[in-house]
């Protein structure tokens, strides 16, 4: 080892009338240490938030939306075989989309309850892009959309029994509508009631389902029924969404896939990946997370701005040794070195320990789950986690790099002392 360094290991040890500047080289040590905890922790958790609500939002809108825009309709059947020939594409489904208005009904026969929301119609059997409604439905099963329920409704007094196609709705629409699993809906489009001629379009179906995503917007307004009974329902009303849904093996190959599937589908069709969908979203996520990461550095400045003062007192203290070791004739950027050496092993040290302890702490908070949080409030019941390499290599090397450019001045101060100077005056 050079004996740079080992002069400055020895510069950080105590000596009985130099403890104060060791006390003063532990607490900077201490705040590298709870700067480099509280960036990693922080910066974990934050990347637990944004995938848990990427993964949310992901769960019921597709990778790729390709929506027929001109007057006539395509052959959607051949353009959905071309699309899933390609490369990285998981699965293809044609679905339409309109906003309706959900009626409940009591026991009497009489409207109950009136609520907004999203009729979805979608292929139930073998539909991959429905995979994460399976997963959330907590009553009943996508089977309910393929299948016909007898229900008795009651009309003018009298009984009757009736098959009604299935629907599957979020939780919080059903408690707004005060609906169970079996009972009836009326699910009417809005355009019928504008045109001014004829009894407005309106279909009765049973709910056959509940879902729970966690997203209140999906929960509150979302209503899954059989492709064919919702085009039944909107025929060719102008406000109709219709088109593709497509799912991909890696969501960041969505926006490639999607210029590709332009080129497929022609211009009679409008394509959206979900980077442009959620753009805004998922940039103000981004800008957080650099603003938490800005703002906690912070703390790390402190420390290096510690590290500073213990440093120059250090090399105070040291004046007569740095003299008798220049005339022995150590170099000038030698005794540079030792005090870079010092800062470096502060920087180092504090690092190491906050960034380790980070990892520890943030592993056991999204393994254990130990922040608890109202699911109501925040669309999860604990605090997630999502431990990335990148995120604790760029706290460690932003920490080091500041502790070292702190070190650079005392080390400058320490080179310009005059030996000759320093023992002839003291």
């Amino acid at each position: 080892m050079r004996f740079e360094y080992l002069i400055a290991m020895r510069y950080l040890r105590a000596r009985r009338r130099e403890r104060f500047v060791s006390l003063i080289a532990l607490i900077s040590l201490i705040g590298v240490t709870l700067g480099t905890f509280a960036l990693t922790v922080v910066l974990s958790v934050m990347s637990g938030f944004q995938e848990d609500l990427r993964d949310r939002l992901l769960s019921f809108n597709p990778h790729i939306t390709v929506e027929q825009t001109g007057a006539t309709h395509s052959d959607l059947g051949a353009l959905a075989a071309r699309i899933k020939a390609l490369d990285g594409v998981a699965g293809v489904a044609p679905f339409i989309s309109s906003q309706v208005m959900v009626v409940s009904t009591t026991t009497t026969g009489a409207p109950g309850f009136v609520g907004g929301g999203t009729l979805r119609g979608v292929i139930a059997r073998d539909n991959p892009v429905l995979r994460e409604l399976d997963r959330s439905i907590t009553a009943g099963s996508l089977a309910a959309l393929e299948q016909t329920h007898p229900v008795v409704l009651t009309e003018q007094g009298k009984k009757r029994t009736v098959d009604l196609p299935g629907a599957i709705i979020g939780k919080s629409l059903a408690f707004d509508l005060g609906v169970r699993m079996g009972d009836p809906i009326v699910v009417i489009s809005p355009a019928s009631l504008g045109a001014g001629a004829g009894a407005p379009r309106l279909r009765r179906f049973v709910v056959g389902g509940f879902f729970y995503s966690g997203m209140y917007e999906f929960d509150s307004s979302l209503i899954f029924v059989a492709l064919k009974d919702g085009a039944a329902l909107l025929a060719d009303e102008p406000q109709m969404e219709r088109g593709l849904e497509v799912r991909v093996v890696n969501l960041f190959d969505a926006p490639a896939i999607g210029r590709r599937i332009a080129v497929i589908a022609g211009p009679g069709f409008a394509i959206e990946d979900w980077t442009e969908n959620n753009a805004a979203l998922f940039a103000a996520l981004k800008l957080e997370k650099l603003t938490y990461f800005v703002v906690l550095l912070l703390i790390v400045l402190v420390a290096a701005f510690n590290i500073v003062a213990t440093l120059v007192m250090v090399v105070m203290e040291r004046r007569k040794e740095i003299a008798i070791v220049r005339a022995m004739g150590a170099r000038a950027s030698s005794i540079a070195s030792i005090f870079l050496g010092e800062g470096a092993a502060l920087g180092v040290g504090g690092t190491a320990l906050g960034v380790g302890s980070g990892w520890v702490a943030s592993y056991l908070i999204g393994k254990y789950h130990l922040i608890h949080l109202p699911p109501d409030l925040f669309m999860v019941s604990a605090v997630p986690v999502r431990l990335y390499t990148i995120n604790f290599v760029a706290v460690a090397a932003a920490s080091v790099i500041l502790c070292l450019l702190g070190a650079i001045y005392p080390a400058l101060q320490a080179r310009s002392l005059s030996p000759v100077e320093v023992i002839r005056y003291e």
